[in-house]
């Protein structure tokens, strides 16, 4: 098992357990899970969020061969350029995240663009989470706003050569397809945690219609139990290939992880 959705780091609205590298380790780990992209939380609330990368790499660097560093990046703040070929090159991170509602900008902006462009030119997928916490019950001073899936769509048709995924967000089949079931986006990818239905109907029409290949597990680890996303993969109607490709097969080949 490969987890794509996991973060590190202390969250300033309420007390999230399991939040630092060992914790989170040991609890994925207990669940069967041997490896995770990360995240860091601070980036989500740093002025220069790039010192949360920073803080990423020297905290999983006794973790090496289990997690994966997640960049998070501000496409309006100074020097990304700078920071993005330091994630890649320097830290070692595999893949960059965008959060919107954190950083205060849309996907359509020139600035996001450019930033998608520039991942994708360094072979970097982007992680778009639809939201951190569930904006309903949010504290007063936590953003109330979410990404959109059209938001997302837009941005991969704006930069095809980008592969995005998609993460935190309750999506049917419909929405990512056509009437004939074909995708409408080759370039966007589909995160399982918060996917819906009995016995992971969804998860296995996603896995049909898109490919097992842009079906990813995640758990959103440490802001969720584990156990209800695996249990959404396990009861999904896959076939023995396709359920080795959601479950980890798939994110290390994006990843461009040994074993992928």
């Amino acid at each position: 098992m490969f987890d794509v959705n996991t973060a590190i780091g202390h969250w300033p609205f309420r007390r999230v357990p399991n939040q630092t590298p060992g914790e989170l380790r040991r609890v994925l780990e207990a669940h069967g899970i041997s490896g995770a992209a990360v995240a860091h939380t601070h980036g989500l609330f740093y002025k220069n969020c790039h010192d949360a990368n920073l803080e990423l790499a020297e905290a999983i660097a006794p973790h090496a061969g289990f997690f994966t560093g997640v960049a998070t990046l501000n496409p309006t703040y100074a020097a990304w350029e700078r920071d993005l070929v330091t994630c890649v090159r320097q830290l070692g991170f595999r893949a960059l995240r965008l959060v919107p509602p954190y950083h205060g900008y849309a996907l359509n902006d020139a600035a996001a663009l450019a930033l998608a462009r520039a991942a994708a030119e360094m072979n970097v997928p982007i992680f778009i989470p639809h939201r951190i916490v569930d904006v309903r019950q949010r504290h007063w001073l936590d953003t109330e706003q979410t990404t959109g899936l059209a938001e997302v769509m837009a941005l991969c048709r704006a930069v095809p050569a980008a592969r995005v995924v998609v993460t935190e967000l309750a999506v049917s089949p419909g929405a990512v397809t056509t009437a004939d079931g074909a995708p409408l986006c080759d370039n966007l990818y589909i995160e399982t945690s918060r996917l819906t239905s009995c016995y992971g109907q969804t998860l296995s029409r996603l896995a049909t219609l898109l490919g097992p290949s842009h079906v990813l597990f995640g758990s959103g680890a440490p802001f969720k139990e584990v156990l209800p996303a695996l249990l959404k993969v396990q009861h999904a109607d896959l076939e023995p290939h396709a359920r080795a490709a959601v479950c980890v097969e798939s994110a290390r080949t994006l990843l461009r992880l040994a074993g992928g």
